[in-house]
């Protein structure tokens, strides 16, 4: 028997319905929800991070060509991985759905901040080239994950007040810029996610309750928010409420603990924030976006561990 066709230790599919708490590796019924193909139920998928090249402090947990990390992560336990694409036009994607498909996982969402590190590519840019380029480039990724249904994260690429000039015309820049993607992403049948980033990294929407009301305030079909449990530690002082008051604005969710390392690392209260996930019903990704430290196999392990221990704890003990 391959490594691949072997039940894991560590199921990363978790379902919200009381009758079945956590799905093996093998089952696939239709109380299922798989991220990205637009089958419906009451579950949540845990996805890991990979990319094919990331600096070292970058919190990608897989790292290297698909054909060697895809394995790795079906072995560990995943069924779901948020790719890290710097130009979703170097991706044979072809090629990538097959190896998706061969290792049984499903593409989740796409993180883009790379370009903002690489380029500068941002929406809010006072260059109107630069702004072009970053939608079009987040075009790109919608295409990459639109067979999937997938979430396309839209963290570092808002840009900065300084890339903008002023606070009134990077407001004005955002506000066009995601009209533009809004289209984008109804055309491609995926979502994106705006990043509520803490306000070391952001000069716009730090909290959870700034981005409900910027949300509230425009008309996007397709955009709802990102948030990441490592800002939530910096600028929420309530995690659960603040994930109850967002409700179905939530669409993707990063999970890391407070120092960035893998869950139960350090001191976040993940009872809480999986406590506030239940109470709004959601059923999406939680992506694991950690250092990959002590080494990639032993996070992926790890995070699936302490996160299957405190989904049982909040969700409830599956029923025989």
């Amino acid at each position: 028997m391959s490594s691949l066709s072997k039940k894991s230790t560590f199921p990363a599919v978790f379902s919200v319905n009381v009758q079945q708490k956590v799905l093996d590796n093998e089952e696939n019924t239709e109380d299922t929800f798989w991220p990205g193909t637009g089958r419906k139920g009451k579950c949540m998928i845990i996805a890991a991070t990979g990319s094919l090249q990331a600096a070292p402090n970058a919190p990608i947990v897989y790292r290297g060509d698909y054909e060697t990390i895809f394995p790795m992560m079906r072995e560990d336990g995943y069924h779901g991985t948020e790719l890290h694409i710097l130009d979703s036009r170097d991706i044979d994607r072809k090629k990538l759905y097959h190896l998706l498909k061969q290792n049984q996982l499903v593409l989740t969402s796409i993180g883009t901040g790379a370009a903002y590190g690489k380029w500068h590519w941002n929406i809010a840019d006072r260059d109107e080239k630069i702004r072009n380029l970053a939608v079009e480039c987040l075009k790109e990724h919608m295409i990459t994950a639109s067979p999937y249904r997938g979430v396309v994260i839209l963290g570092s690429m808002q840009g900065r007040f300084r890339d903008a000039g002023s606070r009134e015309e990077f407001v004005y820049h955002v506000e066009e810029s995601l009209y533009r993607l809004d289209r984008l992403a109804e055309e491609y049948d995926v979502t994106v996610g705006y990043e509520i980033m803490n306000h070391y990294e952001s000069d716009f929407l730090f909290r959870i309750c700034d981005g409900i009301r910027f949300m509230e305030e425009h008309s996007f079909k397709r955009i709802g928010l990102h948030i990441d449990t490592v800002h939530m530690n910096i600028d929420e002082s309530d995690l659960g409420n603040a994930v109850r008051r967002a409700g179905s604005w939530i669409r993707h969710v990063h999970i890391a603990d407070n120092d960035r390392y893998y869950p139960g690392h350090g001191h976040m209260n993940f009872r809480e924030i999986l406590q506030g996930l239940k109470d709004i019903g959601y059923s999406g990704v939680l992506a694991l976006e950690t250092f990959s430290r002590p080494d990639m196999r032993t996070c992926g392990r790890k995070s699936l561990e302490y996160l299957r221990f405190v989904m049982e704890e909040v969700y409830g003990e599956r029923k025989e």
